[in-house]
């Protein structure tokens, strides 16, 4: 008797255990495989684009968004696009700064190239926290202080250069620093994504202005570099309209959910304006590095400049 009552009860533990294995099989699978969402299941906060129809990540934890690098959504493209540049530029623009002429225009540079990548890669990533849409909009403003860092720190050289002889230069500078900065706080408290854009309005037109001089030779700067300088505004401003007016998906809705839709094309165009930035603030370094000025301090005629050093 005893001997069949141990049989029956090994027999219900091997039953147990054969349970818990397929319970934690189904629970691996479940962790492994996730069934995307349509635009109609999402939380409000989530629901920015009504023209990508599918594709969305469900709410998960911490853990969850991070298994999302590893399988194929809706925000794949913007999350590469983005995690890309970071590695890329710390293990490439760091060696290629002239650290020892201009330390902190270097380090401006270094920030300004970086702060977009990782902000926007964090909220891409993270957006999907089942924390509510107050940590989305904390993750909202990562992204935004990221862009502003680009926007302001980015730009420093090419200030810095365009007033390079002149007396107000630091008055120049100082000046487009106060405008960033109040950028920063309309950045912050905007509700729409055309708000958000226009919150570089002003640090924007100054660099308009700045552009108009060096094109008239008005100003000092490296004059191959002004392709550049077009580039990483003009750039960025077809980036923003497009992902600010949700072009080409309000075109076709529902047809390019995971991949080619306005957001995607926004960043690819990012990593554009931010390249030509590179390559305009290399050019204006390396430009300051052999520009002389008039003991006056006065502005020195660009073309006298480029002929004491036919290589600019």
């Amino acid at each position: 008797m005893i001997e069949n009552n141990e049989l029956i009860v090994g027999s219900d533990d091997k039953a147990n255990h054969i349970e818990m294995d397929g319970n934690k099989i189904d629970q691996f699978t479940k962790s492994t495989s996730v069934d995307l969402l349509q635009w109609k299941d999402m939380p409000r906060h989530l629901q920015f684009n009504p023209y990508v129809h599918t594709g969305y990540r469900p709410l998960t934890n911490f853990r969850g968004c991070l298994n999302s690098l590893f399988y194929y959504h809706n925000e794949t493209v913007n999350i590469l696009t983005h995690g890309i540049p970071v590695i890329y530029i710390l293990a490439t623009v760091p060696y290629l700064m002239p650290w020892t002429d201009f330390r902190f225009l270097s380090w401006c540079h270094l920030i300004g190239s970086l702060a977009p990548w990782c902000g926007s890669f964090l909220y891409h990533l993270f957006m999907n926290l089942d924390h509510g849409e107050v940590v989305y909009y904390r993750l909202l403003k990562l992204d935004m202080f990221g862009i502003w860092m680009s926007q302001s720190f980015g730009a420093v050289t090419f200030v810095t250069a365009t007033g390079f002889c002149w007396r107000i230069k630091s008055i120049l500078i100082l000046g487009y620093c106060v405008l960033c900065l109040y950028g920063l706080y309309k950045a912050l408290l905007a509700s729409s994504p055309w708000q958000r854009r226009l919150c570089f309005l002003f640090p924007f037109v100054m660099r308009v202005h700045l552009v108009v001089l060096r094109m008239f030779k008005l100003a000092g700067g490296n004059t191959e570099s002004m392709v550049h300088v077009y580039l990483q505004d003009g750039v960025s401003i077809i980036g923003g309209a497009i992902g600010a007016e949700h072009l080409p998906e309000k075109w076709c809705p529902g047809s390019v959910d995971f991949c080619l839709n306005s957001h995607n094309i926004m960043h690819v165009l990012v990593v554009v304006a931010v390249y030509s930035m590179h390559q305009a603030t290399m050019r204006d370094m390396e430009w300051m590095s052999k520009a002389q000025c008039y003991a006056t301090n006065e502005s020195v005629p660009l073309a006298s400049i480029n002929q004491s050093h036919p290589e600019l």
